[in-house]
């Protein structure tokens, strides 16, 4: 009998019998593959790129995060700090890690999203190079100032900042850095062009405030809180959406309170991975990511640090993508009006 032909008692061609039952076989052993690759992932420690040095809000909640998913995913998960480039050096490294869920990767606003107007050989596009886990954390700018600084109010700080032009030293953790950017944003609210003077990371910036080195800098509340409850720096013009105090720093005044209600910059960190994982372990890792933010204990180290977790509806991996999209074309206005490249593209 030929493949083609019809069995004797009247049945469908052998061909086809054997076709679906192969198919059958074949998709069975698919749908087993891949929860068992989800199984059996991880087995070794899971590393977790921050594009920045230690200290910041950056590597606090990301340390903060990892302690949590790692215990759902039973691996612990490493914090390699890997700063340059305003956050370009280690998400580089990221989107070149095996696709294998062994590495993950730490973004923000400015390293996925401004980066694309502050640096223009950007070796990667946060719209198409990366999946995404979610936003984690969402955490207003705030004015960070040495404790002698002779103002206590933004008004007063905008006239002294007028007053002395590029005489006023400001700080920043690199060009595309999150605190970079919202100077870029205030001082260009206000016609003032200071000098910035750069660090590699929040913790040295902060202990040259306080030392007197440097006049201040543009903080996410999540980085400075504590330096401001402590009476170690002045803060002022807490940036929020709304222009409402933050319950985390509520004698603090806010942007608009103080006069400039156009200052609103609510700073977003998420979580991708390289392209390319395996769908049950990106499956697996969006689902433990999930769960850690819904953990009562991290959300509360979370508003300790001045940060908070955003929504249900505003955290997810295709909310994150939107956001980028969509920061991407604010900052790139931003960054074009100032005239900012990274230092190694001039």
């Amino acid at each position: 009998m030929s493949l083609g032909s019809k069995s004797k008692t009247g049945g469908q061609p052998f061909l086809r019998t054997v076709t679906k039952v192969l198919g059958a076989g074949l998709a069975a052993l698919g749908l087993a593959a891949g929860p068992a690759g989800a199984q059996t992932w991880p087995e070794r420690p899971i590393t977790l790129i921050v594009p920045f040095a230690a200290g910041g809000a950056s590597d606090i909640s990301s340390r903060i995060l990892g302690e949590v998913m790692g215990k759902d995913l039973g691996q612990s998960i490493i914090i390699e700090n890997v700063a340059g480039a305003g956050g370009g050096t280690g998400s580089l490294r990221g989107k070149n890690a095996k696709p294998d869920g062994y590495t993950i990767g730490f973004g923000h606003m400015g390293t996925h999203a401004a980066a694309m107007a502050t640096n223009p050989k950007l070796p990667y596009d946060p719209r198409t190079d990366f999946d995404y886990l979610g936003l984690h954390l969402t955490t207003p700018s705030i004015m960070v100032v040495r404790k002698d600084f002779p103002a206590d109010t933004l008004q007063d700080y905008i006239k002294y900042a007028k007053e002395k032009g590029k005489g006023l030293k400001m700080a920043h953790n690199g060009v595309g850095a999150l605190s970079h950017l919202n100077c870029v944003y205030f001082f260009q609210l206000i016609g003032v062009e200071p000098t910035y003077v750069v660090y590699r990371g929040y913790g040295q910036t902060v202990n040259d405030i306080m030392s007197g080195a440097v006049d201040g800098t543009c903080e996410l509340i999540a980085s400075a809180r504590n330096h401001i409850l402590q009476n170690a720096v002045k803060g002022f013009g807490v940036a929020t959406a709304d222009g409402k105090r933050s319950t985390l720093l509520p004698e603090v005044a806010t942007s608009k309170e103080g006069g400039l209600p156009e200052f609103v910059v609510e700073n977003w960190l998420g979580i991708y991975t390289p392209k390319g994982i395996p769908a049950p372990i990106l499956a697996r890792l969006r689902q433990s990511f999930e769960k850690a933010l819904d953990d009562p204990t991290l959300q509360q180290k979370f508003l300790d640090i001045g940060g908070v977790v955003p929504p249900k509806a505003d955290r997810g991996h295709v909310r994150m993508l939107e956001i980028i999209k969509s920061d991407i074309t604010r900052w790139t206005d931003v960054v074009k009006k100032a005239g900012v490249v990274l230092e190694e593209q001039k």
